[in-house]
């Protein structure tokens, strides 16, 4: 073999050793952070320390389809451009914060004298709903005592879960995942 080989093949050797080698000591991939209503600790404390939701805030998640859940156990209405009423119904419940989500959330936070109610879920709104919540029972099932009808969530591994249009199967309630 020529020098120039051997030398060409000692250069290959060590580079895919120290490849090798990298790859070796490389740190585990850590899963992703989850980014969503918080279930870990006690009941009575689960909607502390939330993310606002709105129009401008979370406008598409799961942890909406939450919240419009708790808007439609109280019975919440929503104003249309024409100044009429309308009951926000199940299949409200799809994770879009739009007009009809905050028109509730104003009407719902108006209803309980909250001092911002602007539309905008906040500390205030979140840490007044969290007194309806009980549970967990088994399973998991967290149950919100609404006004008009109860709704149920589930606590799995420290993460709330929701139903979209309240059927179907449980989804993580992420602040920025639909479905």
């Amino acid at each position: 073999m020529s020098m120039r080989k051997r030398a060409a093949a000692t250069v290959t050797a060590v580079l895919l050793g120290a490849g090798t080698i990298g790859l070796a000591v490389a740190p585990a991939a850590e899963a992703a952070p989850y980014y969503g209503i918080d279930g870990s600790g006690v009941v009575s404390d689960d909607f502390q320390d939330e993310e606002n939701l709105g129009v401008d805030d979370h406008a598409v998640g799961n942890a909406t389809a939450l919240w419009q859940s708790v808007l439609y156990a109280d019975g919440a209405k929503w104003q249309d451009d024409d100044g009429d009423w309308h009951n926000f119904a199940k299949n409200r419940i799809d994770g879009s914060f739009g007009p009809e989500t905050e028109s509730a959330t104003q009407w719902w936070q108006e209803r309980y004298g909250l001092t911002d109610n602007d539309g905008v879920v906040t500390d205030q709104s979140w840490e007044f709903a969290q007194q309806w919540l009980h549970g967990p029972f088994s399973g998991g099932t967290v149950r919100y005592d609404g006004d008009k009808r109860d709704v149920d969530f589930k606590r799995v591994g420290g993460k709330y879960r929701v139903k979209l249009k309240g059927t179907g199967s449980w989804r993580n309630a992420y602040y920025d995942q639909v479905g």
